[in-house]
C-alpha cells in the first residue's frame, strides 16, 4: 500500500485525528488581513482555504482552480438561473439566435474593463472561444468551443457566433468560459498574471503557500464588499478544516460532508450544501492496462463497490448514489440506470473468474480531494471482499491530471462535472467522457458516433441518450459511484456566498462581519 494503511487513509479524510494547523504561512495571512481592514473598508479580507495551490494549467477546465478564483478574477457572458436552468445576463446583456440554430448575436455591456483598465470588446469574446477551442487548453468545453465555427465582430459591442450546425449546449460554453485577457496571457501560463474583469484583482502570491487578491473598485457590477481575499493553502484536509476553528480559514469549499460533525453549532459555523449536483465521484478504469482490457473485469469492479456505504459515510447522506453520471436534475436521468448496479460481491468474483480477472491492481487518487482518500479506501476494501487486492496510490492533485493523461495508471477515483449540464457537454468534453483521448483510453466507433447523435437536435434525442446511458453501463470504463452537491463551511459571520453552474464561487457580495 505504499506505506499508507487503510485506516489512516480513511481516518484523515473524514478529518479524524488531525494534526495542528499552525504553518509557515500564517503571518503572511494576518499580514493580509491587517493590510485591508484599516477604518473605514467595507468587509475585511476573507482567507479562503484549500487543498490545492493555483494550477494555472487547469484555468480553462473545471478544477480546483476555477472553482476557487474562477468568478474571483474573470467573467462569463451569462450566468445560468441554477433553479431553472434559464440564461440569465451577465457580461453578454443580451442574445438572439438566428430561427435556423447556425447563429447567435450577443450584444455586450458597455462598462466592462480588464483590471489593466482597457475596455473589454467583441475581440475579447472571440479571443476566449479560441482559447477554449484550442488543445492546449484543455477545456471539458473544447467541443462546444470548437463547434464555433467563427465569431465576427461587427463593432466592440456586437459578437456574432457562426454554427456549422445548431449547438444544443451553447449556454454551457458562454457560462463556463472565461473571459481572459489576451495581452496577459503569457503571464498567465507562468502563474504570474492573473488579469481579468472581476471584481478582485491579482496582488501576488507564494507559491504552494498564499495568494492574494484586491477589491477591483470598477468592477461592472459595483464594488465588491470584501477589501481583499487570501487563498491560503493547507494540504492536510484534516488540517484545513481545524483552520475554520483556529481563525485562520474563512471557508473551505467541498469540504467532506462527514467530517463537519464539528461545525453543527449554528451560532458560530454556517455549513452549506449546494443547490447543484454537480461532482458524481467514480472509480475510472484504464483500458489500455492488459488487467482492465475485458469489460467483465469492470463489470465486476462495479458490482463489488458499496455505493450506499459511500453516500452514508462519506457524504452524510448528502449524496446519492448511482451507477450513471446523470443529476437528477439532468434529461439524461433515469432512476432504473443509476439503480443497475448494486453491491453483488458474489457476481463480481463470478465475472472475475470468468474473465480470469486479476488478483491485484493500484488504486490512484488525488489528495487535493477531500472525499477522495476515504472513497478509495472503501473501494480498496470492497474489491479486498470480491478477491482482488488493491494497492492504494496517493498523488498530488496538480500532478494528477497529468499522471492520468500519461497513461501509467490502472484504476483511479476521481469527481466529474457536467451531469447537470446538457448531456452533450459530458458526453462531447467530460474528460472521462470524451470519444478521443478520453482518460480511460477507451475508443469504439460506435461510442463516437453515439456521441455525435446525442448533438443532434429533435424529438429523437430522448432515445438517443437512453442508449448512450445503456451503453456506458454495458462498458463501465467509467464506474459512477455517487452525485453529490459541493458543501461549503464558514465561521457564521461569512454572509453572501455564491456560485454558478460548475462551483465556481462568487465572492461579489461577500461579508465576514
Amino acid at each position: 500500500m505504499s506505506g499508507v494503511t487503510r485506516r489512516s487513509v480513511l481516518l484523515g479524510a473524514l478529518g479524524i485525528g488531525a494534526a495542528g494547523v499552525l504553518s509557515g504561512c500564517t503571518s503572511a495571512v494576518q499580514q493580509a488581513r491587517e493590510a485591508n481592514t484599516a477604518p473605514g473598508t467595507v468587509g475585511g479580507t476573507l482567507v479562503l482555504g484549500s487543498l490545492a495551490d493555483i494550477d494555472p494549467k487547469s484555468i480553462y477546465s473545471q478544477s480546483v482552480t476555477t472553482m476557487a478564483i474562477g468568478l474571483l478574477v474573470w467573467d462569463t457572458l451569462i450566468r445560468y438561473d441554477r433553479r431553472t436552468r434559464t440564461p440569465t445576463p451577465a457580461v453578454a446583456r443580451s442574445w438572439e439566435a438566428a430561427p435556423d440554430g447556425l447563429s447567435m448575436t450577443l450584444r455586450l455591456r458597455d462598462d466592462v474593463r480588464f483590471h489593466s483598465g482597457r475596455a473589454l470588446t467583441s475581440k475579447d469574446v472571440a479571443y476566449a472561444v479560441s482559447v477554449y477551442a484550442s488543445d492546449a487548453a484543455g477545456s471539458q468545453l473544447q467541443a462546444a468551443a470548437k463547434a464555433v465555427t467563427a465569431v465576427e465582430t461587427p463593432d466592440p459591442l456586437t459578437a456574432v457566433l457562426r454554427f456549422a450546425a445548431p449547438v444544443p449546449n451553447i449556454f454551457d460554453l458562454l457560462e463556463f468560459m472565461l473571459l481572459v485577457d489576451e495581452n496577459s496571457a503569457a503571464g498567465l501560463r507562468a502563474g504570474t498574471e492573473f488579469v481579468g474583469t472581476g471584481p478582485f484583482r491579482f496582488d501576488g502570491r507564494e507559491v504552494a503557500a498564499t495568494a492574494r487578491f484586491r477589491r477591483f473598485d470598477d468592477y461592472w457590477r459595483g464594488p465588491a464588499r470584501l477589501d481583499g481575499v487570501v487563498l491560503r493553502v493547507v494540504r492536510d484536509s484534516g488540517a484545513l478544516l481545524t483552520s475554520i476553528r483556529a481563525g485562520q480559514s474563512d471557508l473551505v469549499l467541498d469540504a467532506a460532508p462527514r467530517a463537519l460533525r464539528q461545525f453543527r453549532d449554528e451560532s458560530l459555523y454556517r455549513v452549506t450544501t449546494g443547490d447543484v449536483d454537480d461532482a458524481a465521484y467514480y472509480v475510472g478504469a484504464n483500458v489500455a492496462s492488459p488487467a482492465l482490457a475485458d469489460k467483465r473485469v469492470r463489470q465486476a469492479i462495479s458490482y463489488a463497490v458499496d455505493r450506499d456505504r459511500i453516500a452514508k459515510e462519506v457524504f452524510a447522506g448528502a449524496a446519492q448514489p448511482s451507477s450513471a453520471p446523470w443529476a437528477a436534475t439532468s434529461p439524461g436521468y433515469d432512476a432504473a440506470a443509476a439503480a443497475h448496479y448494486r453491491k453483488d460481491p458474489a457476481r463480481a468474483r463470478a465475472l472475475l473468474a470468468e474473465a480470469g480477472g486479476p488478483r491485484r491492481l493500484t488504486l490512484s487518487y488525488p489528495t487535493g480531494l477531500a472525499a477522495a482518500p476515504a472513497i478509495a479506501a472503501i473501494v480498496q476494501n470492497d474489491l479486498v471482499e470480491a478477491g482482488v487486492e488493491v494497492d492504494l496510490d496517493p498523488r498530488e492533485q496538480a500532478a494528477f491530471s497529468p499522471f492520468l493523461k500519461s497513461g501509467q495508471h490502472q484504476l483511479w477515483v476521481g469527481p466529474h462535472g457536467f451531469g447537470q449540464s446538457d448531456p452533450l457537454t459530458l458526453a462531447a468534453g467530460a474528460a472521462p467522457f470524451k470519444p478521443k483521448g478520453n482518460l480511460s483510453g477507451f475508443s469504439a466507433p460506435e461510442y463516437t458516433a453515439l456521441v455525435a447523435r446525442l448533438a443532434e437536435a429533435g424529438p429523437g434525442r430522448p432515445a438517443v441518450l437512453r442508449e448512450y446511458t445503456e451503453y456506458l453501463l454495458d462498458q463501465q470504463f467509467i464506474v459512477d459511484l455517487v452525485v453529490s452537491p459541493a458543501t461549503y463551511v464558514s465561521p457564521a459571520r461569512v454572509k453572501g456566498l455564491d456560485w454558478n453552474l460548475y462551483k465556481y464561487i462568487d465572492l461579489h457580495g461577500v461579508t465576514i462581519r
